[in-house]
C-alpha cells in the first residue's frame, strides 16, 4: 500500500504569492470595484442597497485608501480569511464576481500593510482588520474613536508602499486607472447605479462609461444560446472599427476578464475577423469560470462550447466586416485622391513646369499669366501707353485650360506588375501589382498620398511627349528612385542600430532627442 506523505504549506509564503497574481497594481485594486459590485448586487437581493455605489480613491504619498458604502462585520471577515481559494461567494445563489477569495490580499502589489475599517450598519461598531505582507495571521481589534466611520462601509488603507502613487504617469496615475475602470467596469457604470472616483493632489476624477460612436453589426447576434438543454448564453456587442485597431473583450458578470481576444492563441480565434480589428466590442458570456485573479478562462468543457458558437456565427460577422472594409477603402481612396490632385496641381504650377501642358481636370490659370496681366494694369495706371491686346488666338493653337475632369483609380494591371501607371481617357490609374505600390500601401497615410501625387505628376510629364517614348524612361527611373530608397532606408536603419549597439557597449547612453 503506498504510503501518503501530508502535504505542508507555508501560509505567509502562499498569501504574499496570491496578492501577487494581479497583472498589475491597477488590475489589483480594480478588485475592490468587484467586491463593491458583489456587495451591492447582493444589498439589491435584501433590500438593503442604497441608491448609488460609490467607490472612492485616495492617492497619497503615504497610503491609498479605498472606500464604498458596504461593509463586513466580524463573522464574515472571519468566514472570508479562513475559506482562501474556497470563497463562500461560489456557493451564494446571487450572481457574483468574485470566486476565490483572494482579492482582499491584492494590497500586496502596491503596499506591506492593509486595514480595514468596517461598519456593517448603523448599530455596528467599526472594526479594524490589519493584514501584513509576510504574516499568516491576521489582526482584529475595535477600531478607536478617530478612525471610526461615521456610516455604514468599508475602508481599505494601503500602507507601507513600495511606490509613490501620486508621481505622474506612474503605474496608478489618475488617467489610467481611468481608462482601466472604465474598460472594465463599463456595463456596470453605464446602469448608472456604480459610480468610481479617484482623488490625487486635490484633484478629483470620475469615471465615465466609454463611448463608442462606432457601426453596430451583428445585427439579431445580440444574445445567442448554447445547443441542447444548456441554460448558457452569450451577448454580443459588436462594432465596426475603420481604424483597424479595435479589440474584443470577454466580460464575466459585467467585468471584463480578456482584454483582447485576439491574444487568445492556440484556437485558431485569433486569425478570425473577431480579432481582425475592424470589430470593436464585448462578448459577455456569464456561464465561463474565471482563472484566479481573472487573468483568463478555464479552459473546460463550457470554454469549448463558447468557442463553438462563435465560430458559428462567424460567417454572418465575416460577411459584414468585408463589406464595410471595403465602403471605407473606397471613402479613403477619394480622400487620398482628392488631396493628390490638389497636392499636384500646386506643384505643377510652380515656375520650373510653367512649360507643361496639363492634363484636363489639373490645368489653371498660371501664376505668369496673372503676373502679366498685374504688370500690364500697373503700366496703364502709370499713364504709360495702352498696350496693344494680343491678337486672339485661333482654336487649336492653345490647348484649352481646362479638359475633362481627371480622376485617379487604383487598378491591377492585366498585364502584371512592370508599369507603375498610366493615363487613360482622364484617368490616371495606378497599377496595385507593381512592387512599388504594395511597399507603398503598407507605411504611413502620407506615403499613400505621396506615392498617388508622384503618379499624377509622371503622368503629367509623359502626357507632354507625343513620340510616346518618355513614359519608358519615366517608368524605370521610378523603378531606380524606389530602389535608392530602399536601400539607403535599410542602411540608415542599419547604421543607427550599429551607432547605438557601439554606444551601448562603451556605456554611453544616447542623446535624447530635443
Amino acid at each position: 500500500m503506498p504510503k501518503k506523505v501530508p502535504i505542508k504549506l507555508n501560509v505567509a509564503n502562499a498569501l504574499q504569492w496570491l496578492g501577487t497574481l494581479y497583472r498589475n497594481p491597477a488590475d489589483a485594486v480594480k478588485e475592490h470595484i468587484s467586491n463593491a459590485i458583489d456587495e451591492h448586487l447582493k444589498a439589491l437581493e435584501e433590500g438593503t442597497a442604497v441608491s448609488a455605489c460609490r467607490v472612492s480613491f485616495d492617492l497619497g504619498k503615504r497610503s491609498v485608501q479605498i472606500y464604498y458604502p458596504y461593509g463586513m462585520d466580524r463573522r464574515e471577515f472571519e468566514d472570508a480569511l479562513q475559506r482562501v481559494a474556497a470563497s463562500a461567494k461560489r456557493r451564494s445563489s446571487i450572481p457574483q464576481i468574485g470566486q476565490l477569495g483572494i482579492g482582499i490580499f491584492s494590497f500586496q502589489q502596491i503596499g506591506r500593510k492593509c486595514t480595514f475599517l468596517s461598519r456593517k450598519n448603523g448599530e455596528s461598531e467599526t472594526l479594524k482588520v490589519i493584514l501584513r505582507e509576510g504574516s499568516p495571521d491576521a489582526e482584529f481589534r475595535s477600531a478607536l474613536r478617530k478612525e471610526a466611520l461615521s456610516a455604514p462601509g468599508l475602508r481599505i488603507v494601503i500602507s507601507e508602499l513600495k511606490f509613490d502613487p501620486t508621481k505622474p504617469r506612474g503605474p496608478l496615475d489618475p488617467a489610467r486607472l481611468k481608462r482601466i475602470f472604465a474598460e472594465r467596469f463599463d456595463s456596470h457604470i453605464r446602469k448608472g447605479w456604480l459610480e468610481v472616483e479617484i482623488h490625487r493632489n486635490g484633484q478629483r476624477h470620475f469615471v465615465e462609461p466609454s463611448v463608442i460612436d462606432l457601426p453596430r453589426i451583428g445585427a439579431g447576434l445580440e444574445t445567442v444560446y448554447l445547443p441542447g438543454e444548456s441554460e448558457g448564453s452569450v451577448g454580443l456587442e459588436l462594432y465596426f472599427d475603420p481604424s483597424g485597431k479595435g479589440k474584443v473583450s470577454v466580460r464575466h458578470m459585467g467585468v471584463v476578464v480578456v482584454d483582447d481576444i485576439s491574444t487568445i492563441s492556440a484556437y485558431g480565434l485569433e486569425e478570425t475577423a473577431y480579432a481582425s480589428g475592424h470589430v470593436k466590442g464585448f462578448i459577455d458570456a456569464d456561464f465561463l469560470q474565471p482563472l484566479p485573479a481573472r487573468s483568463g478562462f478555464e479552459e473546460n468543457e463550457a470554454w469549448i462550447e463558447f468557442l463553438s458558437l462563435l465560430d458559428r456565427h462567424l460567417p454572418q460577422i465575416e460577411a459584414e466586416v468585408e463589406q464595410r472594409v471595403e465602403a471605407e477603402e473606397e471613402k479613403e481612396l477619394s480622400r487620398v485622391q482628392k488631396r493628390a490632385l490638389k497636392l499636384a496641381r500646386e506643384i505643377l504650377d510652380l515656375e520650373e513646369f510653367n512649360d507643361l501642358e496639363l492634363p484636363g481636370g489639373l490645368a489653371k490659370r498660371r501664376r505668369a499669366a496673372k503676373e502679366k496681366e498685374r504688370k500690364r494694369k500697373l503700366r496703364e495706371k502709370a499713364g504709360q501707353m495702352r498696350l496693344p491686346e494680343a491678337p486672339p488666338k485661333e482654336p487649336g493653337d492653345r490647348p484649352a485650360p481646362r479638359g475633362p475632369r481627371m480622376n485617379y483609380m487604383e487598378m491591377a494591371f492585366e498585364e502584371g506588375g512592370r508599369l507603375h501607371s498610366r493615363f487613360s481617357d482622364g484617368i490616371v490609374q495606378v497599377n496595385t501589382l507593381n512592387r512599388d505600390y504594395q511597399d507603398q500601401i503598407q507605411g504611413a497615410p502620407r506615403d499613400k498620398l505621396a506615392y498617388a501625387a508622384l503618379m499624377i505628376g509622371k503622368e503629367t510629364i509623359a502626357y507632354n511627349d507625343r513620340s510616346g517614348a518618355a513614359d519608358e524612361f519615366l517608368e524605370r527611373f521610378l523603378s531606380y528612385y524606389f530602389y535608392i530608397r530602399k536601400r539607403t532606408s535599410t542602411r540608415r536603419v542599419t547604421s543607427a542600430r550599429g551607432t547605438a549597439s557601439r554606444a551601448s557597449r562603451a556605456g554611453v547612453k544616447p542623446a535624447k532627442k530635443s
